[in-house]
């Protein structure tokens, strides 16, 4: 069964943001937006899990928490907080009232989803604001490009000495960004010339830190902002030892290799 969200934010670029995130990883998404009565709401249709922004619920979403847990009937459902406040005293008030998680905005995405798993499975948290320590003893590449450059892409990452999973479609590729920890994006533009613009969007909904090297051919060289280490091109044919530099360039340039 998919589980259901109940979203609440009173900005509405980031619940169609927070939204596009949700549908895209298997979960159901419902809206409300501040000020609504949550426990009617909740009374006519039931959710799995909350996500609320803590300025929701009349500008008191610490009541809203102290609310739901005070009835039987929703006592039980979890709640995640989405705050641009980073205080110690926010976090304290925040778990007092009653949720389960809080996230701090900017925050990334696989924070969110991975605090939305853990609090539905009952599971603690890594850290008190639900962040992931994740390491790798090695970088990891993901790919999404043509079956034909697969040959080049491996050689390529192997001559670099990085892992390499491959993904068929731009969507499967951003689902698992979302979730995991890869340090490069390697994008085939002769497959989808719209690639550019929608890996762009992407990483700019989340100010997600992770470099991107365009691969295109002769004449579709991709429109990417100049000096930009986010954002790197190469000129197809290329061979495993340029691609291994343009990557190994990137994310050294990036943010360093871990």
């Amino acid at each position: 069964m998919t589980p259901t969200v109940l979203l609440i934010d009173e900005n509405d670029a980031v619940t169609e943001i927070v939204k596009a995130l949700l549908v895209r990883n298997g979960y159901s998404v419902e809206v409300l937006r501040p000020g609504a009565n949550v426990l009617e709401y909740l009374a006519e249709k039931p959710v799995d899990v909350i996500v609320s922004d803590v300025q929701a619920g009349n500008g008191n979403a610490y009541q809203l928490a102290r609310s739901i847990r005070s009835d039987p009937a929703t006592a039980d459902i979890p709640l995640v907080y989405l705050t641009a406040g980073a205080s110690l005293e926010d976090e304290f008030e925040a778990y007092l009232s009653g949720a389960d998680a809080f996230i701090t905005k900017p925050f990334r995405a696989r924070d969110l989803l991975a605090a939305i798993d853990n609090v539905l499975n009952r599971k603690p948290l890594s850290t008190s604001s639900g962040r992931l320590a994740v390491v790798q003893e090695v970088a990891r590449v993901l790919a999404c490009v043509a079956d034909e450059r697969h040959r080049l892409v491996r050689q390529a990452m192997k001559q670099a000495g990085f892992e390499l999973d491959f993904e068929t479609a731009l969507d499967r590729a951003f689902s698992r960004i979302d979730r995991e920890r890869f340090h490069l994006l390697i994008c085939d533009t002769t497959k989808d010339p719209n690639a550019i613009a929608q890996v762009r969007e992407f990483v700019s909904h989340f100010a997600l830190a992770i470099p991107v090297v365009f691969l295109h051919g002769k004449d579709q060289a991709p429109r990417v902002p100049a000096n930009d280490p986010q954002f790197v091109t190469l000129r197809l044919p290329a061979t495993p030892v340029e691609l291994a530099e343009k990557v190994r360039k990137a994310i050294l340039e990036f943010g360093g290799l871990p």
